[in-house]
């Protein structure tokens, strides 16, 4: 048996000692942590006091029998699997029992290969069940936008007004970040377990497009995403020119949960949540015909994703993040951004934007050799930007007394740490401090 099963903690609430004590003898033989109780009271405050792995419950009790202690386990937030023990058991028992919850069931005489095996079965659903949260957990953090601008903490409270809406209407420009938006609605929604799937609206034609979506009447084998996308979310990006039956399908799929196919007499039911995604403002496509009044007002929440430029204040967070991340996936010691390059990103337009920047610090991570790259380890088309106009030039030194200060507090102030982290000599570092007037304790004079 596997070690992450040895430690598992099995507990077995039965009223008969015998059964009790065989159990626990069947289990412990294999290396489980076995804890028992001999009632349904005691055993549902050893099973939140405890926190078991897996709970064998016996269905006839006395005082709070088997069901009612299931009841109460669930109630109380136990998530264990149960596996039901009886006797002499019914139909009636069975349904209501998997209807509180019940993971399997066992008969007595209790069997030693059925005690085992589906012991073994229910610990395999908790890893799976865990390894999932994990992933799930691990999506969030991925979908997360990262950043303190104000343009970011309005977008956030925007998804969040939008998490349990049955459509949301997207718009930015590409590389701003509209599929991580549509990812975030997708995971924090009614739905978070259910699948994603995305279609690239504008890369298909109209025949294209129709087939992907709607699938082939009586083809098994090919739904649709449409259907496939029931009970989660379907995501299609750059639908400034959807066909108008597609568009008025989707009408339709919004209002009523089922989408009439175009120029099919079929409909496809499916409770998929759907997020569009748009280039330009879904204004200027009304003006322009590209889509129908009906259609932009089957969406209550419209979302704008800021571009880069109107975000630069995250530039350095994003950097720093993207950094990481690269040079793990590339197996190399970590590169830090230097005062020089932090200027040059800041004062870049990013017409790309996030996508952008992060392309361009992969070729950073392929290229530089030293321990932190300058403005000259980055893009061409980067570090020739020029001044966008007025006020740039106070923003820049705004940001990076910012990106200064923080990275002062976080090596505690000191001075010879603090220019390590960043990649530049003691003096040069000085030299910034004393430029924007920050203490070596990470105050400034000047705010």
């Amino acid at each position: 048996m596997p070690e992450q099963e040895r430690r598992a903690r099995i507990l077995v609430i039965d009223d008969e000692a015998p059964v009790r004590e065989a159990l626990a003898e069947i289990l412990e033989d294999e290396g489980y942590e076995v804890i028992t109780a001999g009632s349904g009271e005691q055993g549902v405050d050893r099973a939140l006091a405890d926190h078991p792995d897996v709970i064998f419950l016996d269905i006839w009790l006395p005082g709070i029998d088997g069901l009612e202690a299931l009841r109460m386990l669930r109630e109380r937030g136990a998530t264990a699997p149960v596996i039901m023990i009886s006797g002499h058991g019914t139909i009636e028992t069975a349904v209501k029992a998997t209807k509180l919850g019940a993971y399997d069931f066992v008969e007595k005489p209790v069997s030693l290969e059925r005690v085992l095996l589906v012991a073994s079965h229910a610990l395999r659903h908790v890893r799976l069940e865990r390894r999932n949260r994990a992933l799930r957990a691990e999506l969030r953090r991925e979908a997360e936008f990262l950043g303190r601008s104000e343009a970011v903490e309005e977008l956030r409270v925007e998804l969040a007004a939008a998490a349990d809406a049955k459509s949301v209407l997207l718009h930015g420009e590409k590389g701003s970040g509209r599929r991580l938006a549509a990812r975030w609605l997708s995971l924090h929604g009614l739905r978070p377990e259910g699948p994603f799937l995305d279609v690239q609206a504008s890369a298909l034609s109209r025949e294209r497009l129709i087939a992907t979506l709607y699938g082939q009447a009586h083809h098994f084998e090919d739904p649709g995403h449409i259907a496939l996308a029931d009970e989660g979310t379907l995501y299609l990006e750059n639908a400034d020119d959807l066909p108008a039956a597609v568009q008025a399908s989707l009408v339709a799929g919004c209002h009523e949960g089922s989408y009439p196919v175009p120029g099919q007499r079929r409909k496809i039911r499916s409770g998929a949540r759907l997020v569009v995604a748009l280039l330009e403002d879904p204004g200027t496509l009304l003006e322009q015909g590209r889509l129908s009044e009906a259609f932009v007002a089957s969406f209550p929440h419209v979302i704008e994703i800021p571009p880069l430029r109107r975000r630069r204040e995250d530039i350095p967070e994003l950097a720093e993040r993207f950094l990481r991340e690269i040079c793990r996936e590339y197996a190399r010691e970590e590169l830090r951004l230097s005062p020089s390059a932090l200027e040059a990103m800041l004062a870049y337009r990013w017409p790309g934007n996030v996508r952008e920047l992060k392309r361009a610090l992969e070729r950073v991570v392929l290229l530089a050799e030293g321990p932190s790259f300058t403005a000259a380890d980055l893009p061409r088309g980067v570090t020739g930007a020029s001044s966008e106009g007025q006020g740039v030039e106070a923003t820049l030194r705004r940001f990076e007394r910012s990106w200064l200060r923080r990275h002062l507090a976080e090596a505690g102030g000191d001075l010879a740490r603090t220019a390590a982290r960043l990649g530049i000599s003691q003096e040069e570092l000085a030299a910034r401090l004393e430029r924007f007037g920050i203490e070596a304790n990470g105050s400034s004079e000047s705010q």
